[in-house]
């Protein structure tokens, strides 16, 4: 079975009860880490079905020695998006139609700049993950390559995002809430099935683009729409083993509310860093099947 044994004081992963070793950097000789690292590139089976515990496990391993980064850089996005968020609602604060429409429209538009910061963000955690030199401001590199890129790409996300929010908010403004108790508890329990629905709609219209950002990161020369095309294709019969890697890490994120969700901190890198692990997985695969 897999697992990680030590060898002359060096980390090694083991498959299958065979000490084999996968990809090992020696990173103290790049000056890249302080000990000798496990970097996540070539190393799994040969065909998507890996499970899943193995792909958090080997991500939690990746992110040994460099949590500091990859938690850096998790905040600052976080931090970019809740921005936008805080100055739609601040900026259009009404409940008019009028407001609700020009407040989306503003989100829409700060979502593609945060987006820019979310794909450097995938280009911090590819180079945690290949053990290249990382550091927070990694997450501005796409500032300097082409942001265009990474804002065509996200454009057609963030148009699907607004078209699986439709039924939530057509809703919202054509129903009645009524006056009785009855009906309005009616109300917000339509509200939030719809919301759920939305929810999941998103989730479906965006998983097969969910390996784009890390393509650009990967190309300097690909352009937006072919980085979704292309992500299409990679994620092409893995899109339901994604989504349950995702939905494994709902419940620690729930139970973080118990720390008053300090433990995302180490949960939300995890996260990341197992959707890295994903992407370089479905790169290899697609790799050796371009050399047959």
């Amino acid at each position: 079975m897999d697992g990680i044994i030590q060898k002359n004081g060096i980390k090694i992963w083991t498959s299958e009860g065979h000490a084999k070793i996968r990809l090992v950097h020696f990173c103290m000789a790049l000056g890249a880490c302080r000990k000798i690292t496990f970097c996540v590139r070539r190393n799994m089976a040969t065909n998507m079905n890996v499970k899943i515990r193995v792909i958090k496990r080997r991500a939690a391993y990746a992110l040994e020695g460099h949590m500091g980064p990859a938690m850096g850089g998790m905040l600052a996005v976080s931090g970019v998006h809740l921005l936008g968020g805080l100055m739609a609602n601040n900026l259009f604060s009404g409940t008019g139609l009028s407001d609700v429409i020009m407040g989306r429209i503003f989100v829409f538009i700060a979502a593609l700049i945060a987006a820019v910061f979310s794909a450097g963000l995938s280009y911090l955690y590819l180079n945690i993950a290949r053990c290249k030199d990382a550091k927070a401001g990694d997450i501005l590199y796409f500032f300097r390559s082409q942001p265009d890129r990474v804002i065509m790409a996200s454009f057609v996300l963030a148009v699907l995002d607004l078209v699986a929010t439709i039924p939530y908010y057509a809703y919202i403004f054509t129903a009645d809430p009524g006056d009785t108790a009855q009906d309005q508890i009616r109300f917000m329990m339509t509200v939030l099935i719809l919301l759920f629905v939305s929810v999941a709609l998103n989730v479906v219209f965006t998983a097969p683009f969910a390996m784009s950002y890390y393509l650009l990161a990967d190309d300097e020369r690909m352009g937006g729409g072919t980085a979704l095309k292309k992500s299409c294709v990679m994620m092409k019969g893995s899109i339901m083993r994604y989504l349950l890697m995702e939905l494994s890490f709902v419940p620690m994120m729930l139970l973080s509310v118990f720390t008053l969700y300090v433990a995302l901190l180490w949960v939300l890198p995890h996260l990341y860093m197992s959707e890295t692990v994903f992407y370089l997985k479905l790169l290899e695969i697609q790799e050796r099947e371009e050399k047959q």
